[in-house]
């Protein structure tokens, strides 16, 4: 289990939350497709090998609930799928135009914000720089 998961299980043990056992499928196969930045569907039938009566709904309605949470946040993609990732350190992300795959880099810097952003009394809590194009696989 990665180390940022057991400080995830702390935090939801502290809220007034359960952690039932469809949640905690849903949360065991979202650790386990985390580097692939899993769907909901692919959460879901990694998850039914941890608890065969969990539901699609449930799955949507958990991982939602991480969300809100801050536990996991929504990666970006092409075609508004959703997919899903650890929260972390600020990273940026590369996603192929032609197999819609996610890909992520960490940072050496903070991104530049707008001057006009902070002006206008926006509050930027987090950034993220998303590339387009095509990955290696898809490029040959």
């Amino acid at each position: 289990m990665p180390a940022g998961a057991i400080l995830d299980l702390e935090k939801f043990q502290e809220s007034e939350r359960r952690l039932t056992p469809q949640r905690q499928a849903v949360l065991k196969a979202f650790l386990e497709l985390s580097q692939e930045h899993p769907t909901a569907e692919a959460i879901y039938q990694a998850a039914r090998r941890h608890c065969p009566t969990v539901g699609m709904a449930t799955v949507y309605r958990s991982l939602e609930l991480f969300v809100q949470m801050g536990i996991i946040v929504k990666a970006p993609t092409l075609n508004g799928t959703a997919r899903y990732e650890m929260n972390k350190t600020p990273h940026n992300h590369f996603v192929c135009l032609k197999c819609g795959r996610t890909y992520e880099f960490h940072r050496q810097q903070e991104p530049v914000i707008d001057r006009k952003i902070k002006k206008e009394g926006f509050e930027v809590i987090s950034a993220s720089m998303i590339f387009f194009g095509y990955c290696p696989t898809c490029r040959e």
